[in-house]
């Protein structure tokens, strides 16, 4: 998250990557702060991400906060796979 803005970095509680592969987000859901703990297990499909890439420099965290939309909202298939 080196090149990460400051605002995506104030959403994610552990910006280091930890070894348990556990990151926790700040979320708001209806107006009301959130954590949302997730872990790195992302879908795959042909060796590709399924949804969400990601960014130009390499940072992970669109990935993680879709993840954490997702299990906010139930599953994939409730945020309409990422779009």
């Amino acid at each position: 998250m080196a090149q990460t803005p400051a605002r995506i970095k104030k959403a994610f509680i552990n910006t280091a990557y930890s070894n348990e592969g556990l990151f926790a987000v700040n979320l708001y859901i209806k107006g009301k702060p959130v954590v949302v703990t997730i872990d790195d297990y992302v879908p795959f499909w042909n060796n590709n991400l399924l949804f969400n890439r990601k960014t130009t420099n390499g940072d992970f965290w669109p990935i993680l906060l879709e993840k954490a939309w997702a299990k906010v909202n139930g599953n994939y298939e409730n945020i309409n796979w990422g779009w």
